[in-house]
């Protein structure tokens, strides 16, 4: 694995191109020791929507922590559409981490997208985009910081060894 973020990027990116969800995987766990976002919430947004691999709820955290403005409609899309992996989940535990990640982005674009949701014909999406909107002011503190915490690697960012999310 390169040892610059360049390098990084591109091995991560090359990934992506092939579909391959454990180089994905090797690649963004590489990405977060450098501690950069240039390039990566673009490919963030794409890979959220992307159905050959299995770490949507990782990606929706990635997203949500790094504050990618530019994920919104993916988050929405994605929120209303869980990949079939995970048809069994029927609190929506993916579309409860988009909703988060949209009220924590912040933006005007991403209330509209809560909006929305807040509409959904699924009861839970519903609920989980309207309770956003209603605590969106007590929530300023949170939106669009930026990077909120600086891991160590990959593993604690997306919590993977201790399971601690803001939703929790």
């Amino acid at each position: 694995m390169p040892k610059d973020k360049d390098g990084t990027l591109s091995v991560l990116q090359k990934a992506v191109r092939q579909k391959d969800p454990d180089k994905f995987e090797d690649a963004l766990n590489a990405c977060f020791p450098m501690q950069f976002r240039e390039g990566l919430c673009d490919l963030l947004a794409d890979v959220l929507n992307a159905d050959w691999h299995f770490r949507h709820e990782d990606v929706a955290h990635a997203i949500q922590t790094l504050t990618c403005a530019c994920a919104v409609e993916a988050l929405e899309r994605r929120a209303l559409n869980s990949p079939e992996y995970l048809a069994w989940d029927k609190d929506h535990a993916l579309a409860r981490k988009c909703t988060w990640a949209l009220a924590d982005i912040g933006t005007d674009e991403a209330k509209q997208a809560l909006e929305r949701l807040s509409l959904s014909e699924i009861t839970v999406v519903r609920g989980f985009a309207q309770k956003r909107i209603d605590k969106w002011q007590d929530e300023l503190a949170r939106k669009g910081t930026g990077l909120r915490q600086r891991p160590n690697s990959i593993l604690s960012f997306f919590g993977l060894k201790t399971r601690l999310w803001p939703w929790s």
